[in-house]
């Protein structure tokens, strides 16, 4: 992992006295608070946060290094049984490879208050109920957990961890997923020490901000109060990057010894020569003798640029494996991951843009962040905020970026988790910002046939799923991952309400010879209508239908992410039994979304002999980003998915 190194000197400064830090006075708990049931501003929350303090400091040990101390102190009203978890707190301390403590948590302290026959009881957590043990080769765990916690109940602790490494102080969230009334931190550090602090957040503002220097320390305090709670949405890359917090960056030092600051920021021309140039970076593309062999083998295949540079990435993706890691830095030679036949993400895409240039193809690095690992800040360059790399490559005047990690993935699509919307284009000298698109979207064709036999209430159903684009890798995916016959008990249970249902697959194997994979489900459905007072009632889509509201909140205040643009398109047909004729039918609708940004079509109709009922539903989505403000467009189209598809076709006896 990359980090930064900081240069430390011995000598004399007035930092020590900073070691130390006493929390503030905090209102007491009242009968008031202990008797409250329901929290006015959320009365969905299971709990709130009446004060969250934090105050991080950097100081100078005796020793005459830098140290950095949070100290953390929370108070939390528990409203409801589900929130008895949040009584149990775990802190996790880095420790070296020797296994050495490195990061120290101190003075632990917790309490329970419950009002009780008219008093409010005070219950201390207890020293021997705080336990130490080895989390992983890289942490320990301390945790706790508070006395006689129950609906009521209030509960407080605080703590201290002190931790060698001031170059990176940790972020302070604001918001959590439950509401808080209060939250406050403050920061403080001597003036030799420059630190950048970033404010996020798409909504609220803080009521109070404010920054003091005085003896050589300076120090700044952030207030936000009635604070809502992040709640968990549907389609959102990473959750994190909308949560109000605060980021540290170390920007620049200086210390006793040095004639001028180290500056540690940097506009992006430094971040692309710094790239370019690390020796785990760009330093690995070049020239590889060990690749020699089978460049000249591959040239000798293909004399069209694109098929060669096809065969190129065929033979990469074929023959090494991903390490399952993802990393901007590469921590072994090409030349070893070449003979190893395995290695993490930028290992693996850095050596096909080796071999690609080793075979007169011109490759070039794209770094991007993960969805999980959170959006890059543009207008502050940082190389923590990358984690991965791409290739690409232009042929003929069009741009392609590859991916080997995937075995699913077919040239020119790259895995879920790196559609994102933009990445850097690492150039001597001209780099820049590209967006990060395949050609592909997600697509899934259904086609359902059902036809009443002889035994009521069972339909004879056949049920076809095409796959396309990232669905198709999905399903094969999930094949290769499971094996066939795992992956057709999957398909069983899915389609419980099918007795025995036969199942056959095509197209799973040969990914290359661009056929899309297909599943076929044929049984009888146990469950496949309704009959009241002689009058039959059929689902307008009994498969695959959109039963639940993917967007029930009323507001949102981020992008909806589909990842990439989708299309789904169900037809389904039933073949009326003799006897009947159809009472009646749901309505068709056409709904489009703004500025020809997608679209829900819907259709029910009768063939003219009556024997038939066809439905069609398409929903296209032609943005993989919708921003905040279409969330509305998008929400009532969604409206309308929801009431049509569980809309019922009625049929009568004649």
């Amino acid at each position: 992992m990359k980090r930064v190194t900081i240069l430390l000197l011995m000598f004399s400064m007035a930092f020590i006295a900073h070691a130390q830090q006493d929390l503030p006075k905090f209102p007491q708990v009242t009968v008031e608070d202990l008797i409250k049931k329901v929290y006015p501003k959320d009365s969905s929350a299971e709990a709130y946060i009446m004060t969250n303090y934090g105050n991080g400091w950097v100081y100078q040990n005796s020793e005459g290094g830098y140290e950095i101390a949070y100290q953390h102190f929370i108070r939390i009203k528990i409203l409801k049984k589900s929130a008895f978890e949040r009584a149990t707190k775990a802190l996790y301390l880095y420790i070296d490879s020797n296994q050495q403590d490195i990061e120290l948590a101190q003075e632990i302290k917790g309490r329970t208050y419950n009002f009780n026959n008219d008093v409010i009881e005070i219950d201390e957590l207890q020293a021997k109920d705080i336990f130490k043990t080895k989390y992983n080769k890289s942490f320990d765990k301390v945790s706790f957990t508070l006395p006689k916690v129950k609906e009521g109940s209030i509960i407080e602790y605080s703590y201290v961890i002190r931790s060698p490494f001031p170059f990176k102080p940790k972020d302070w969230d604001f918001q959590t997923d439950i509401p808080c009334e209060r939250s406050e931190y403050t920061f403080g550090s001597p003036t030799n020490f420059a630190y950048r602090m970033l404010m996020q957040y798409c909504e609220g503002k803080l009521s109070e901000e404010k920054c003091n220097t005085s003896d050589d320390f300076r120090s700044c305090r952030w207030v936000m109060v009635d604070i809502p709670a992040m709640k968990e949405e549907k389609y959102v890359a990473n959750l994190d990057d909308y949560t109000r917090k605060l980021h540290f960056e170390l920007a620049e030092y200086v210390v006793r010894g040095m004639d001028t600051a180290k500056k540690l920021s940097m506009d992006w021309p430094d971040f692309d020569k710094q790239l370019l140039m690390d020796d785990d970076f760009g330093g690995r593309i070049g020239k590889i003798s060990a690749f020699d062999a089978t460049a000249q083998s591959l040239k000798s295949q293909k004399t069209d640029t694109l098929e060669l540079a096809k065969e190129v990435y065929k033979y990469v993706q074929s023959n090494f494996t991903w390490d399952g890691n993802k990393r901007l830095f590469t921590q072994s030679s090409l030349k070893e991951v070449f003979n190893r036949k395995t290695g993490s993400s930028s290992e693996l895409n850095l050596l096909l843009i080796s071999l690609l240039r080793q075979v007169g193809i011109a490759a070039k690095p794209v770094v991007i962040s993960t969805r999980d690992h959170g959006r890059i800040w543009k207008d502050y360059p940082m190389i923590s905020r990358f984690n991965y790399t791409l290739a690409q490559v232009n042929i003929s005047g069009q741009n392609v970026l590859l991916d080997v990690t995937d075995k699913n993935l077919q040239w020119g699509l790259l895995p879920e988790y790196c559609m994102v919307g933009e990445g850097r284009l690492l150039i001597y000298n001209r780099s820049q910002w590209i967006p990060i698109q395949t050609p592909e979207k997600s697509g899934t064709k259904i086609n359902m046939e059902f036809t009443f036999s002889a035994n009521e209430p069972e339909l004879e159903s056949q049920i076809l799923y095409t796959g396309v684009g990232y669905q198709a890798i999905d399903y094969r995916s999930q094949y290769n991952t499971l094996g066939k016959e795992k992956f057709i008990e999957k398909l069983r249970n899915d389609f419980s309400s099918i007795d025995k249902p036969k199942i056959e697959l095509e197209g799973f194997i040969n990914a290359d010879a661009g056929s899309q994979p297909v599943i076929m489900i044929t049984g009888k459905n146990t469950e496949g209508y309704n009959k009241v007072n002689g009058k039959i009632y059929l689902k307008t889509i009994p498969y695959e239908g959109t039963t639940e509201h993917p967007f029930p909140n009323a507001d949102r205040s981020f992008p909806v992410d589909f990842t990439y643009p989708t299309e789904e398109v169900i037809t389904c047909k039933y073949i009326i039994p003799e006897g009947y004729s159809i009472a009646e039918l749901p309505k068709g609708i056409r709904v489009a979304l703004p500025q020809d940004g997608g679209r829900f079509y819907f259709s029910v109709t009768q063939d003219p002999t009556g024997k038939e009922v066809n439905i069609t539903s398409q929903i296209l989505l032609k943005k993989s980003i919708y921003s905040a403000d279409k969330y509305q467009a998008l929400r009532t189209l969604y409206d309308h998915v929801v009431t049509r598809h569980n809309q019922m076709i009625v049929l009568q006896k004649k």
